[in-house]
């Protein structure tokens, strides 16, 4: 079985067994080595772009694309893409992953219940929006990440 893994796992210490098929990708590869860590028999492999566009337009809906890095979107894109299993603790990744049809497993914590979608509430005058702002369109306030109902 092929797993992709999320650096976050790697950092706080999870050591894959020698029998699994281990994928990272360039962005995760880049991280664990500013980290100090290493997979020694990991293969790095980047998604093709139409995979990368997929899960954008899935986070998109599901209103966690803001959330996510372009490190998270090419970890869920390789796990669409070569049909793998992701290991990883955010749950941001979990739902886009989940809504995906991707399997995923949480290392360290038990991760999300449920699928989600969000949408942004303004802080200030209380509006809601399907779409993510930088700050309200009405009044200039903070927008905030809530669940849709």
């Amino acid at each position: 079985m092929k797993y992709v893994l999320d650096s976050s796992v790697v950092v706080e210490g999870f050591i894959a067994p020698s029998d699994w098929e281990i994928l990272i990708t360039p962005g995760v590869d880049k991280e664990l080595k500013k980290k100090g860590c290493q997979i020694p028999l990991a293969r790095i492999l980047a998604p093709e772009p139409k995979y990368v566009e997929r899960v954008k337009e899935i986070a998109k809906r599901t209103g966690d694309l803001e959330v996510l890095s372009p490190v998270d979107v090419e970890v869920i894109a390789l796990a669409l893409q070569e049909n793998a299993t992701i290991l990883t603790d955010d749950y941001a990744i979990q739902n886009v992953a989940s809504h995906l049809g991707v399997k995923w497993v949480g290392v360290h914590q038990s991760g999300i219940t449920e699928k989600r979608k969000w949408k942004w509430r303004c802080e200030s005058c209380g509006r809601y929006y399907s779409k993510y702002y930088p700050s309200c369109p009405v009044c200039g306030g903070k927008l905030r990440r809530v669940r849709a109902k």
